[in-house]
């Protein structure tokens, strides 16, 4: 089983899209029983639902976040997960930080998917920047799918 994680820093906008995007991609694929995807926050104290914006992106993609609820970022996740993907350089190295052992599975998830920069944070931004969001978001897993298979296990 392969054990994803992907961190932003408050776990209501970029990592549940980043998230719901690819457990469909895991769904559509039928690999449900051999990758499994969390998503948490470095700053993601309480539980929050998804933001208005992600789940009108989502919902463009026929995908329902609106019983997402954050979650802060915990050791024990890092520790578990086989490849973290982070939305920026500085929650990846923030991660590092606080586990050094995961050097080496940890990735932003521009990085992972052969690509340099960030994927900015949509917070408080008009829907038209969380649809932006949303296609990169998209276009990043896209890229990066075929090297998260071989993780899996499939050559």
């Amino acid at each position: 089983m392969l054990h994803i994680l992907v961190v932003c820093t408050g776990n209501t906008c970029r990592s549940p899209m980043a998230e719901a995007l690819l457990t469909a991609k895991v769904k559509k694929a039928g690999k449900a029983d051999q990758i499994k995807i969390l998503s948490a926050g470095l700053a993601g104290d309480g539980a929050f639902p998804a933001s208005y914006g992600a789940m009108m992106a989502m919902s463009t993609r026929n995908i329902d976040i609106s019983a997402h609820c954050s979650r802060q970022l915990l050791p024990d996740y890092i520790e578990m997960a086989d490849l973290v993907l982070t939305m920026t350089g500085s929650h990846k190295r923030a991660i590092l930080k606080l586990v050094p052992a995961s050097a080496g599975r940890v990735y932003t998830l521009a990085e992972f998917a052969g690509y340099a920069g960030d994927v900015d944070d949509p917070f408080g931004g008009d829907t038209e920047v969380y649809r932006q969001c949303a296609e990169q978001l998209e276009k990043l897993i896209d890229t990066a799918w075929e090297k998260i298979l071989l993780l899996a296990g499939d050559s």
